[in-house]
């Protein structure tokens, strides 16, 4: 087995400087001295030590202590306050009884490397850390009598102690750091938040105390991990009973703390065997019977030895014991009824488990609740009967945890998600100052958790944690070295334990945050190198996302360069890790998971070894920006890319391909590449490509040179057209599937810029056969054609329905992709007069739009805010329409024809529209001048409009309806009848109808 030695843990150092006076040690001399000061360390030794701590070393006339190591406890900082409290106060109280000394305190908490086998043996060279060497400052730095603490140490004990700060101090060798002083230990109790769920474990413990009202003797234990809650929800349930029952309260904690005996002292509330008879005497009427629960008690709580209990056989002496205490139970529950609450029954010694079975097995009329870890019930030996209740917490559902998180301070998905509904871990993840970074509440409670193993089954759970949060039995005895079936009988075991859950694939860890306490006790190289283990000789060579995330683990800066230093294989490693992130950021990026495809390939970047690699990486970033139409990021890094690729040798015609896709989208260009530039690539794409006889590509290029052509000279369709049937072309003789749906794709919009709405149905039917290999983009742009061939036929129903697949889509490829998606659902919701929605939707976008600073906006953003300006205007609210207006991106977008209607509807004079009409203009622009035309009463203008639509009026159904109606409001202006606008009631258009029929006179 890969046996782990040392470990990172979250520890407190306590520095203990004992000092005396000058004059002190020339009256009492070297050798009484030397006495003194050996009996004062023993005696300050023990104090530590009773408060959980480890002595490390001594130091001439000083104490080093861990707290932490080699066990951990859910309070380590806490309880180095309270020792530090305690080896004050008795070089207080014992100079006022002649002792000599006084104490200089500094401690601190911070992660320490520690050495296990130290730990185990000698405890000298144990820990190692930044955190050691400020504790050694701070104490240097303290009067006698004074305990000095640092930040950590602060923020792990804040609201458990009284700490008067201090202000920054220089420590030597350290820098400068905030410091304060230990005034007392204990503080304000703090607030309770109210309690949030658990109805159902209510109602079954309601239930024990039912049956033990009516005369029974019941058990209930609440079991489940740490901070499920156990301990509050007894509270709470006990707390609206405590005036109809005795409650009587105890918690055991280990052996080694307070000893076996302790939890017994505590439900007895007596100490002394005197104490002891006088209690009980006041409940007994008889002597005799006095006399055998006393004795019965008092061995059960290890205050004195009777006599005639040790006579007997153990058996009989068990049962002497167990019925004293069903005798006294049975006195104390005569009035009321008894109910026993031990709170972490899993730390009690078997004699007190034992006589909890008994007692509730058969006895008295009580109620015993504990509360225990998930394993108790397993291992304790209770046996069952209808008088038995075990309650297992699970975690809070996500409505409660948000509700819990949310009244701790921040309920939002992260803390939710991360405390996967842990009370503990919801409330205090939501307290943390810092997002990212584990509480050291709860590092401290885990790390306890995980001490409760053996250092094997400890350090097999932390090597399976590099697997991540689900691995297998074999994932585990790979990286832990060990025997399959060994492997699989500890999982197993560890699983009882509920530190992993059985899954169909193999295992889960139960939290994720045990996870990350375990993986974070590896040390920095034991981790590293197991990463590289895993990815090199374990996973499978094309799980290129499984080895981008561990070749980063095993290569990260900045360990990596004194953890690998001069390793003959780090060069190999790292062109490993090139492949792998190169390949799973290409991988993302094709899958709209454009956040980890960029975080991917920018790790690639890294790991580049030559222009070569460095080319790919830069494509690779190009092509995932672009995904989410991040333009200039987009042209950045590819033309990055073609000059390293110059630079290198030949360019691979793939790059030309990406640089026109890119180049297509001029509406998300901040800064628009020249014509000339855009044209000049072009061209080299088409040579290459005919070069290396690669039709594919060259339809690709092909394809996006008259796309482009399309965007700048949207008026002029005939410009791209050869390029366009030149793509279709080489695509049909390539014979690729792929090559061929994108080149149609761009032939649908070419016939649709046209005006040949009749032809794109048929053409779509053709792409829609072929979508099992496209992107994400392309499948967007598919959406977009078959929701505006619904628009334009008419059939809104049938736009909705794409619109919305369409929305899905485009939500998690950023805010310019999602811009194009509302601007087909603000088509909709306009044709059908759905204003409130319209309104919702613009300003949804110009809210968009003002956050997204970085991102530039097109047509599409502009379109959805006209359509709420329309709206405004509709309403009468000239303000909030105007606003809406000026909020228009005016990148690549002709304001003065985007805002033609609602500047009519609003009476605004606009002589530059009347200029822009003047010009050959596509037919959807032509739409906009008909409604202005009609809106400020111009008949010619109108039909002229409609005119200008070309075949569009013939070949869709909202094209012959748009023009009957334009027809019919032209004769309406010119005196005749009023304008029905049927053909456009008929496919459902009334928000256009609506529009038609307002008039306003602008003022020139």
């Amino acid at each position: 087995m890969n046996a782990v030695r040392e470990e990172r843990r979250l520890v407190t150092c306590m520095f203990v400087d004992v000092v005396g006076s000058t004059e002190l040690t020339m009256r009492l001399g070297a050798e009484r001295l030397k006495r003194e000061l050996g009996a004062a360390f023993a005696e300050l030794s023990r104090i530590i030590a009773e408060h959980g701590g480890t002595v490390e070393k001594y130091i001439g006339d000083a104490i080093y202590a861990l707290f932490g190591a080699p066990r951990a406890h859910e309070d380590d900082a806490l309880r180095a306050l309270r020792a530090a409290e305690a080896l004050r106060e008795w070089c207080v109280t014992g100079k006022a009884h002649g002792h000599p000394f006084a104490v200089r305190i500094g401690l601190e908490t911070g992660d320490a490397v520690i050495d296990l086998e130290a730990a185990a043996s000698t405890r000298q060279q144990m820990s190692v850390g930044a955190v050691v060497n400020i504790a050694a400052r701070l104490q240097q730095r303290a009067e006698p009598g004074e305990i000095l603490v640092g930040p950590t140490a602060h923020e792990a004990t804040a609201g458990a102690a009284e700490l008067e700060p201090l202000g920054p101090a220089e420590l030597k060798g350290i820098g400068t750091l905030p410091v304060w002083r230990l005034v007392r230990v204990g503080g304000p109790p703090a607030r309770a938040l109210p309690f949030v769920g658990r109805d159902a474990e209510i109602a079954l413990l309601a239930h024990a105390y039912a049956r033990a009202e009516k005369g029974r003797s019941v058990l209930a234990v609440v079991s489940g991990p740490p901070g499920q809650g156990k301990t509050r929800l007894v509270q709470e349930f006990l707390r609206e009973r405590g005036a109809a029952s005795r409650v009587i309260a105890t918690r055991c904690r280990p052996a080694d703390e307070v000893g076996v005996f302790a939890p017994i002292r505590e439900i007895l509330g007596v100490t002394t065997l005197d104490a002891l008879a006088e209690q009980i005497g006041r409940l007994c009427t008889s002597d005799v019977e006095c006399e055998r629960v006393v004795a019965g008690l008092a061995e059960s709580a290890g205050i004195a030895t009777s006599r005639s209990l040790a006579r007997l056989p153990a058996a009989e002496r068990t049962d002497e014991i167990v019925q004293a205490w069903r005798r006294y139970l049975g006195i104390l529950g005569q009035d009321q009824l008894v109910v026993l609450a031990i709170d972490d029954i899993h730390w009690a010694d078997a004699s007190l488990v034992h006589l909890v079975d008994r007692l509730t097995f058969g006895g008295p009329r009580i109620l015993v609740v504990a509360t225990a870890r998930p394993e108790f019930a397993e291992v304790a030996g209770i046996r069952p009967s209808g008088d038995r209740f075990f309650i297992e917490l699970e975690g809070l559902d996500n409505a409660e945890a948000r509700e819990l998180a949310t009244l701790a301070g921040r309920g939002d998905d992260r803390v939710v998600a991360r405390a996967e509904g842990n009370p503990l871990f919801l409330v205090e993840l939501a307290r943390a100052a810092h997002g990212d970074v584990l509480p050291l509440t709860l590092q401290g409670a885990l790390g306890a958790r995980l001490d409760q193993l053996s250092p094997p089954d400890r350090t097999l759970l932390s090597l399976a944690a590099v697997a991540g949060d689900r691995f297998t039995a074999a994932d585990a005895a790979f990286l832990g070295q060990r025997d399959l079936v060994e492997t699989g009988s500890t999982l197993a075991r560890l699983a009882d334990l509920h530190f992993l859950d059985v899954s169909e694939l193999g295992y889960r860890f139960h939290h994720g945050l045990v996870r990350d306490v375990g993986y974070g006790r590896l040390l920095a190289v034991e981790r590293m190198r197991a990463h590289a283990r895993f990815a090199s000789e374990y996973l499978d060579p094309q799980d290129s996302a499984a080895l981008a995330h561990h070749w980063w683990e095993a290569l990260r800066p900045p360990d990596a360069e004194w953890v690998w230093g001069d390793d003959a294989a780090l060069p190999g490693m790292r062109r490993a890790a090139f492949a792998a992130h190169l390949a799973a950021g290409k991988r993302h990026a094709g899958h709209a998971a454009v956040d980890q495809a960029l975080e991917l390939l920018e790790r690639a970047l890294s790991f580049a070894s030559d222009d070569r690699e460095r080319a790919e990486a830069e494509q690779g970033l190009g092509v995932a920006y672009r995904q989410v139409l991040r333009q200039d990021d987009s042209w950045e890094h590819l033309t990055r890319a073609l000059d390293l690729f110059r630079a290198h040798g030949a360019v691979p015609v793939d790059l030309y391909v990406e640089l026109m896709q890119s180049a297509v989208f001029l509406g998300a260009f901040v800064r628009v590449p020249s014509e000339d530039q855009l044209t000049r690539i072009g061209e080299e794409g088409i040579r290459a490509a005919k070069a290396e006889g690669d039709l594919r590509l060259l339809s690709r290029i092909l394809e996006s040179r008259g796309e482009l052509l399309l965007n700048v000279h949207e008026d002029e369709p005939d410009l791209a057209r050869p390029f366009i049937d030149a793509a279709v072309e080489a695509a049909e003789a390539s014979g690729d599937t792929d090559a061929r749906r994108i080149a149609l794709l761009a032939k649908v919009r070419l016939v649709r810029t046209e005006g040949r709405i009749d032809e794109t149905g048929p053409l779509l039917d053709e792409v829609s056969r072929s979508l099992e290999g496209a992107d994400a983009l392309e499948r967007m742009r598919y959406l977009m054609a078959r929701a505006g061939d619904a628009w334009t036929r008419g059939d809104l129903v049938g736009a909705e329905a794409q619109t919305r697949e369409l929305v899905a889509l485009a939500e998690p490829m950023g805010p310019h992709n999602q811009t194009h998606a509302w601007t087909y659902v603000s088509d909709t919701l306009v044709a059908r007069g759905d204003w409130d929605a319209v309104l919702g939707l613009a300003h949804r976008t110009a809210r968009l739009i003002a956050a997204e600073k970085a991102s530039a906006f097109c047509y599409a953003a502009g379109s959805v805010l006209r359509d709420g300006a329309i709206a405004h205007a509709l309403r009468g609210d000239r303000e909030e329409a105007l606003a809406l207006m000026r909020a228009i991106p005016t990148n690549f977008v002709r304001i003065d024809v985007m805002a033609a209607v609602p500047r009519a509807l609003l009476g605004l004079a606009s002589p530059e529209t009347d200029r822009e009409f003047a010009s050959p203009r596509p037919w959807w622009d032509w739409i906009h001048a008909a409604f202005r035309a009609v809106i400020l009463g111009r008949p010619d203008d109108a039909e002229r409009a409609a005119h200008e639509m070309g075949r569009m009026t013939t070949t869709s159904a909202l094209g012959q309806a748009f023009a009957d109606g334009i027809h019919e409001a032209a004769t309406e202006l010119r005196g005749g009848p009023p304008a029905s606008y049927d053909a456009l009631r008929r496919i459902g258009f009334v928000g256009w109808i609506e529009v038609l029929r307002r008039r306003a006179d602008a003022e020139y």
